[in-house]
């Protein structure tokens, strides 16, 4: 060990001298029987027992589906106390469930639209149906109190776009304009601008924007970071700076989770007043990339001994990364969209 010391906190608070803390593995995948041999035969983990969990299916994913429609409006729309009634028929699907949560946050943002204008009539009631259409593969949602629908088309990264465009923060059209005038040739201004009424709204959490242009995600970084309520976290490198502190690290450990924390909290150059962060991550390596996985999948980032307070949640976070070489599948498939 450096100095001859043993790392911060490796007796306080280890796992294995602490019968209180009930250690948990997750994973996508089964356990091979010669790794869970080799973890049995550790004293800490001799009582291990592999438990395989089945995602909800069937009328439970129907009723998970709804509720959670359901609490997405109810948390996008505070203070607003109206009553909205949805009829939902949309496909729920099977095995993984993180695809229709995400098809539902996007839903929710189109119906939180929905409510705002039936909001500024004075309505306190909406009844809304949703209907997908499996020959078109569009999704209509309609205001039943005044028969307005609005259609939604699939897109690149499972996203959902509507067949008119539809702007409700002037920030995300501004972004995109200035973005154009430096770069004319840009790909996709209009799913761009769509993602970026989804991180303003805090639909995705994260959105995650890549490209191989490293001066397009820098200016789109800089032209966020210059929009009311955002501040900017520009040029990380993360072969270079953490983007986590271990346990054992220096609890004064400068890192990229904490920077953020620190903005979320209030201690940032817009203080209280930021609701939002944009990041640059600038990988020129696979190793970096690999450095990048958990703090841009859409999880709440947890560290050991984590709190509520101390978890960073996502919504309201934007990573612009910067890809050099070779795009790896654990990155593409955390992309809400490549430009």
């Amino acid at each position: 060990f450096k100095d001859g010391a043993a790392p911060r906190n490796s007796e306080k608070r280890g796992i294995s001298g602490d019968a209180t803390i009930i250690t948990v593995f997750t994973s996508n995948y089964d356990l091979e029987p010669h790794c869970l041999e080799a973890l049995q035969s550790l004293d800490m983990f001799k009582n291990l027992s592999v438990i395989k969990v089945a995602p909800v299916a069937g009328e439970d994913r129907e009723a998970f589906a709804l509720s959670y429609l359901k609490q997405r409006l109810h948390e996008s729309l505070t203070p607003w106390r109206g009553n909205i009634n949805i009829n939902l028929e949309v496909p729920c699907g099977n095995g993984d469930i993180r695809p229709l949560v995400r098809y539902l946050r996007l839903l929710s943002f189109y119906i939180h639209a929905m409510v705002l204008e039936q909001a500024a009539s004075g309505s306190t009631s909406l009844d809304v149906y949703v209907k997908f259409d499996h020959a078109t593969e569009v999704t209509t949602v309609t205001n039943m109190t005044n028969g307005k629908s609005t259609q939604l088309k699939p897109g690149s990264f499972q996203n959902l776009y509507p067949v008119k465009p539809l702007s409700l923060d002037f920030r995300a059209s501004n972004t995109v304009i200035q973005l154009q005038n430096l770069h004319p040739n840009l790909q996709n201004p209009l799913e761009l601008s769509q993602i970026l009424e989804f991180y303003f709204s805090k639909t995705l959490a994260p959105a995650v924007i890549l490209s191989q242009n490293e001066d397009l995600l820098h200016d789109l970084t800089t032209f966020l970071a210059q929009s009311k309520g955002v501040d900017g976290i520009l040029d990380i490198n993360p072969s270079s700076y953490k983007m986590m502190k271990s346990l054992y690290d220096p609890t004064d450990t400068p890192n990229l989770r904490d920077d953020i924390l620190q903005i979320l909290h209030g201690d940032g150059p817009t203080s209280k007043n930021s609701r939002f962060v944009a990041i640059e991550l600038k990988c020129n390596s696979v190793d970096a990339q690999l450095q990048i996985r958990e703090i841009i999948e859409d999880t709440p980032s947890m560290t050991a001994f984590s709190t509520e307070k101390s978890a960073l949640y996502k919504d309201g976070l934007i990573f612009c990364v910067y890809i050099k070489g070779e795009l790896t599948p654990e990155i593409e498939s955390r992309a809400s969209l490549i430009i």
